[in-house]
């Protein structure tokens, strides 16, 4: 298939040369997409036919689990096993799914323009390695379903907690299911810190009572996933830990109310990140007015609390970051064709008071400064007492353009 296509698209440019250049690059573009989308697909396909099986669950496992939360599984847990090697295929697979077709290329690229990524930073790469390196146990949102990796053991203490994580996932998700249409990537991330905390703070407890009852105290023997993590972009560790910390600790407090009071907070999740840390703290969010610049828009989302707080970590002023972060209000920004053959990005955030915007707007300018490349216009601009803008552009008459209210 990936040779057909490369022929294919070989001779699609050779009877394209009469074109003009714009639209070569672009039919060039189309072909390489359409490459790495069967790529994607073919390794996909491998990590299903290489698939070891399904692991039986211990029966005592579910009813503890069910008993824990006071739901019933609506279906029988599935745990498939698979090769450690090909979890990363079924992984980035699953991401693919996630986000469409060019999904993570578009956050990519948004993502390098606003800061969040570096110039050698590859998204999809990254987020498949934390999730797949050194682990036992993966869930998969799209299908419902767990995998574990061929070196998984239900005789080791640690691989039972992992099962326990696992099946706690597949519980909640069953009842609780992720929404038909995908809401956006700040609601979703709200969503997997509360659902990953909840099935994190279950394997915590599982290692406290084994403790308890035979002396094992779990140790840290993922070296490799926590070395990988310190390597990787500050936005990708913030995302991965903001389940692990902020997500766990919801979802524990909510636990020790009792399976009734967690239940009802799973009915009605957080609808944003920053509800994830001020708990009842809604009505925030929202649809953003961005400035119309371009017949092409490629991607337009929000980065909520957790990406303005993440990007504001880059002044490296923690404390300012998580305070301006608590005033946000919501947020938008878009990635969109600028110039022949580039793109550039524009976001506005909205906070809840001017003082907050005035220190946001400082630093917003600092890290525009900071960022400076050849070739890119970057700046920003006031837009009213509470809202700042931020932008990247390729062309400066773009640039000039958002510079204005």
């Amino acid at each position: 298939m990936l040779v057909g296509a490369a022929i294919g698209a070989a001779g699609w440019m050779q009877g394209s040369r009469g074109g003009e250049p714009e639209a070569l690059y672009e039919q060039l573009r189309i072909a390489e997409e359409q490459i790495a989308i069967m790529a994607r697909e073919n390794a996909s396909l491998r990590s299903l036919a290489q698939g070891g099986g399904e692991v039986a669950v211990p029966q005592e496992m579910i009813v503890k689990v069910e008993n824990d939360y006071g739901l019933t599984f609506l279906a029988s847990p599935v745990i498939h096993r698979i090769a450690g090697e090909e979890l990363g295929y079924r992984i980035e697979a699953a991401l693919e799914s996630r986000y469409g077709p060019q999904g993570v290329d578009d956050r990519q690229e948004a993502y390098r323009w606003i800061g969040w990524l570096r110039k050698d930073d590859g998204l999809l790469e990254q987020m498949v390695a934390v999730k797949s390196v050194g682990a036992l146990g993966w869930f998969d949102e799209v299908t419902g379903e767990a995998w574990v990796t061929d070196r998984f053991d239900l005789k080791n203490i640690p691989d039972q907690a992992a099962m326990v994580r696992l099946l706690v996932r597949i519980l909640l998700n069953q009842h609780f299911p992720p929404p038909s249409a995908y809401p956006g990537d700040d609601a979703m991330r709200a969503r997997e810190a509360l659902h990953a905390g909840a099935a994190s703070g279950a394997e915590a407890r599982f290692y406290a009572a084994s403790a308890r009852g035979i002396g094992f105290m779990p140790m840290n023997d993922n070296n490799a996933a926590a070395r990988l993590l310190l390597t990787l972009s500050e936005f990708i560790q913030g995302v991965s830990l903001f389940s692990a910390v902020e997500g766990k600790g919801l979802s524990d407090t909510l636990f020790v109310k009792g399976t009734q009071p967690f239940a009802d907070s799973m009915r009605k999740p957080p609808q944003n990140t920053l509800e994830i840390v001020l708990p009842g703290e809604t009505g925030r969010g929202g649809e953003v007015s961005l400035p119309e610049l371009s017949d092409e828009v490629f991607l337009k989302e929000s980065a909520g609390y957790l990406g303005l707080r993440l990007w504001l970590s880059l002044t490296e002023d923690l404390g300012m970051a998580e305070e301006i972060s608590r005033s946000w209000v919501k947020d938008g920004y878009a990635l969109f064709a600028d110039g022949e053959m580039s793109s550039g990005v524009v976001w506005e955030v909205t906070l809840d008071n001017k003082e907050a915007a005035d220190t946001f707007a400082k630093a917003a300018s600092d890290i525009a400064e900071a960022m400076a490349a050849e070739g890119r216009f970057l700046g920003t601009a006031r837009v009213s007492e509470t809202t700042v803008r931020f932008f990247n552009t390729a062309t400066k008459e773009t640039a000039a353009k958002l510079k204005q209210k």
